[in-house]
């Protein structure tokens, strides 16, 4: 008869914490359905916060590269065109895109002024973050993200995996393609080689 009771408190006790599970797991879920981003995991790097509804673009032409022409005017700082790159090491195509985008900007030094982007998407300010939202409806919160002047944009890398070299000579290509362009083909010795493709930029 012992046992008997003891298996009845037993099944009691088991019952009255299976109900309180359930209901502490419905309040959890009731909660992340209220706000999700308590329910992260907070070490996950957020990219897509944007504080106001972004209102989604028109459809826009695009041109070598793969990339997208604005109807924007060229965004400058003294004078010299803004280019940005927005990615991250946790990312392979940054990782593919970001040494091509800092070589071609090398060598336009003298003529653009160069954001480099990469690793700081949670600490964006200023113009930087700026032109990260204004492009929210293109990029979505991915990466990588160029901007070239604020007239071309490009959501992904250059790359080419049927290509030799996985299309780096093609992107390095069609990067100072668009540079000469927003330059007025300067410098001269460096615009001289993709010529033909610079002719071809909307």
């Amino acid at each position: 008869m012992k046992n008997k009771k003891d298996l009845n408190w037993t099944t009691l006790i088991l019952v009255i914490l299976l109900v309180a599970a359930s209901f502490l797991a419905g309040k959890y879920i009731e909660k992340s359905k209220k706000n999700p981003g308590e329910a992260q995991n907070k070490n996950v790097l957020s990219v897509n916060a944007s504080p106001t509804p972004v209102p989604t673009m028109e459809p826009l032409a695009t041109t070598i590269g793969h990339f997208s022409v604005t109807k924007d005017e060229v965004c400058k700082k003294d004078e010299k065109p803004v280019i940005y790159f927005f990615g991250g090491s946790f990312c392979p195509h940054c990782q593919w895109n970001h040494p091509i985008v800092q070589k071609v900007a090398k060598e336009f030094a003298d003529q653009v002024i160069f954001r480099d982007n990469m690793d700081k998407l949670n600490d964006l300010s200023g113009d930087d973050k700026e032109v990260y939202d204004k492009y929210q409806a293109i990029h979505g919160g991915a990466v990588p993200f160029l901007v070239f002047g604020c007239k071309y944009l490009r959501l992904g890398s250059g790359e080419d995996m049927q290509a030799k070299d996985g299309g780096k000579a093609a992107e390095e290509k069609n990067l100072t393609a668009l540079l000469c362009k927003l330059t007025d083909n300067q410098p001269e010795k460096v615009c001289s080689s993709v010529k033909d493709l610079v002719e071809q930029v909307k």
